[in-house]
């Protein structure tokens, strides 16, 4: 029985996005024939032949306003839902990633769903076609030991023919694989585009804050019962920065990533934000629909003291009305003060995501450069 693979391997458009004032809007198709999507226009058909100089350009849907510029639209935060929780009196979550996509977006997140798709479907044949080529070379052998090999001539063709199909079906798959990707190619002024080269190195400065912590809710303490000086406790865990590349992307920019404890991590590309679970369950929204903001904590740390932050004061973890030491306490002791950043991302489309850096500085500076860029575009 002859060996046979059939798969048809699509080929995954391109998307081109345009950055500009007047918003984000993504182009797929090839030259001649595209379609524009986002922005305050609407949606369009590009028609035309390519070095001629002939082109045609139709409006084939309404535009819509950014859910930012659209305030009667009511949203539930995830923290207007904890206020009906009795704990924790905040929560620091977002909304499912499959929500929070911009309208404009939505086409660079079904390119790139079907290039995740497809390639994770192409691994399973891979796995497949290399267990037939292990058991095809395993029949070989067993067939040159009792000399069947030798003595038919048609086993040896037949064995060999089906190995060679399923090495040209591994190639065929393999280059399948690397190219179930999104080219993504992205257009914006030299302004906008100095501006984001200039917040790479900020990010990249922040990550190497001695701690970095992703802090998922916050709880109001009584501080008369408890005899605390701190009017708040935050639950936080360490998180991390880094550079990455997004599954189904290819782009000459690696995104500013955000790992993120209790949901999805925070990709910031040129342009956009992607909100990221798995290959399958991403969104993906506009950055300047993203409000970044920073705020100084002074922090009462209770664990390691970081190298690069500053401490500011002391204070005892039991205190009087004043901030004296409460001496019915025997073990009573002197708390330090950190000042430490803290970074807070959302969106009207349910981003929440708020995070602490031991080194203050960076942090500001980080949002400082992130809004100069969002600015620009």
């Amino acid at each position: 029985m002859s060996w046979l693979f059939r798969r048809r391997i699509r080929v995954i458009p391109g998307v081109r996005l345009n950055l500009s004032k007047s918003g984000v809007t993504a182009s797929i198709g090839v030259r001649g024939a595209s379609i524009t999507l986002g922005g305050k226009g609407g949606t369009y058909a590009n028609v035309g032949i390519p070095g001629t100089g002939i082109y045609s350009r139709r409006k084939i849907g309404g535009g819509k306003n950014s859910i930012l510029d659209n305030p009667s639209e009511k949203r539930v935060h995830p923290q207007e839902y904890e206020e009906q929780i009795s704990q924790p009196d905040e929560v620091f979550v977002s909304e499912d990633p499959l929500d929070i996509t911009s309208d404009g977006l939505m086409a660079l997140q079904e390119a790139v769903l079907a290039a995740n798709k497809q390639k994770i479907q192409l691994k399973k044949d891979l796995t497949e076609i290399k267990t037939s080529i292990f058991t095809t070379q395993l029949l070989k052998l067993i067939s040159q030991l009792t000399l069947l090999y030798y003595l038919l001539p048609f086993i040896k063709r037949k064995l060999n023919s089906n190995l060679a199909s399923m090495q040209k079906a591994t190639e065929e798959v393999k280059q399948g694989i690397n190219q179930s990707e999104v080219e993504l190619e992205l257009e914006m002024e030299e302004e906008a585009r100095n501006a984001f080269e200039e917040l790479i190195p900020s990010f990249q400065e922040l990550g190497k804050s001695n701690y970095v912590w992703d802090i998922t809710s916050a709880t109001d303490v009584d501080q008369v019962r408890t005899r605390s000086a701190a009017s708040s406790t935050l639950e936080r865990e360490r998180a991390s920065l880094r550079q990455d590349k997004l599954p189904g992307i290819t782009s000459s920019y690696n995104a500013l990533c955000f790992s993120n404890i209790n949901g999805a991590d925070i990709y910031l590309y040129p342009g956009f934000v992607v909100m990221y679970n798995n290959p399958e369950n991403f969104g993906i929204l506009e950055i300047t629909n993203v409000e970044a903001s920073f705020e100084v904590s002074n922090f009462l740390e209770t664990e390691s003291i970081p190298n690069d932050s500053e401490q500011v004061g002391e204070v005892w973890e039991k205190t009087n009305k004043d901030g004296s030491r409460d001496k019915r306490f025997s073990d009573n002791r002197q708390i330090p003060v950190m000042r430490y950043g803290e970074i807070t991302l959302r969106s009207n489309t349910g981003i929440y995501e708020k995070y602490m850096f031991s080194n203050a500085e960076l942090a500001e500076n980080f949002v400082s450069q992130l809004n100069k860029f969002q600015d620009l575009i």
